[in-house]
């Protein structure tokens, strides 16, 4: 039995040999124009063909991100895009509109149809309604603590959960936070990642930085969201060139094969973990 996945960003379709080397179990890629990323880390129909068959030839999965905002206007193209994709047998699409959630329930045959962190789950009423729409996997909101986590996963059993394992956890709440979104003429903009100055009464106060959150990385922490029930684990970083993406995917596959290796013994660094569907599941600290 398959106990988790390590989900991999590609940003140009040069990627997908090389992460999948590295130990990604799936790779995720954005359609040209509706993810929510600049285009020139997107994928084109006919990119996006080739990369699912590459992947299934390897044993691999390919999940397309359609996470953008979606203006009335290009609604159709969406929709006609993702029966394109549907039936080229691409794994999963990954949306974080309401409307285009439900649109999608009624339209996919094959593909599974996950719910981005973008949406902002934060409980388990809005993950049961989730699943009355057709969702297959929910991608926790990145604001949830361990807890929080434990307290989801033990109420909606029957869902796959996901997690950003690695990448920019937003200092603001993804959910409400337009600023690394903005669709300008088409082309998503991620606005939080440039750099910026302070000024106070128009005197400088700082250097030029970014105001986007620190890169994290729960590879010595993944563990204890194996016990949870955490099934996915993404890596960001489709607008990241990938040399600099695969020490990152080979860290994380390590760390989820010595998991399997101690057969699922506990050695998080974590001081807790909740006791919960009868049985304990101590951290040992470090």
């Amino acid at each position: 039995m398959v106990r988790s996945e390590l989900l991999a960003p590609a940003g140009e379709p040069a990627a997908l040999a090389p992460l999948l080397d590295a130990g990604a179990d799936a790779i995720y890629v954005g359609l040209s124009g509706f993810s929510s990323r600049p285009q020139s880390s997107d994928l084109s129909l006919e990119e996006i063909e080739k990369a699912a068959a590459l992947c299934h030839a390897r044993g691999a999965r390919l999940h397309i991100a359609l996470n953008g905002g979606v203006p009335e206007e290009k609604l159709d193209a969406l929709y006609n895009s993702v029966s394109a994709l549907d039936e080229m047998g691409v794994d999963a699409l990954i949306a974080a509109d309401w409307g285009v959630l439900a649109r999608l329930s009624k339209q996919l045959r094959h593909a599974e149809l996950h719910a981005s962190t973008l949406l902002g789950t934060y409980n388990s009423r809005t993950i049961r309604y989730l699943q009355k729409l057709g969702v297959r996997r929910t991608v926790l909101s990145t604001n949830l603590y361990f807890d929080e986590m434990d307290a989801i996963l033990q109420t909606v059993p029957d869902m796959e959960f996901e997690i950003v394992a690695d990448g920019g956890i937003c200092f603001n709440d993804n959910r409400i936070c337009e600023l690394p979104h903005v669709n300008e003429g088409g082309a998503y903009t991620v606005y939080c990642q440039q750099d910026y100055t302070l000024f106070r009464n128009g005197r400088e106060q700082s250097p030029k930085r970014s105001i986007g959150a620190r890169h994290i990385s729960s590879w010595e922490i993944v563990d204890a969201y194996l016990e949870l029930g955490i099934f996915s684990f993404k890596i960001e970083g489709r607008t990241v060139p990938y040399p600099y993406i695969l020490p990152r995917v080979r860290k994380l596959r390590q760390a989820l094969d010595a998991y399997e290796t101690r057969s699922g013994r506990e050695t998080s660094v974590l001081h807790y973990l909740c006791r919960r569907s009868g049985h304990a599941r101590e951290a040992a600290v470090k």
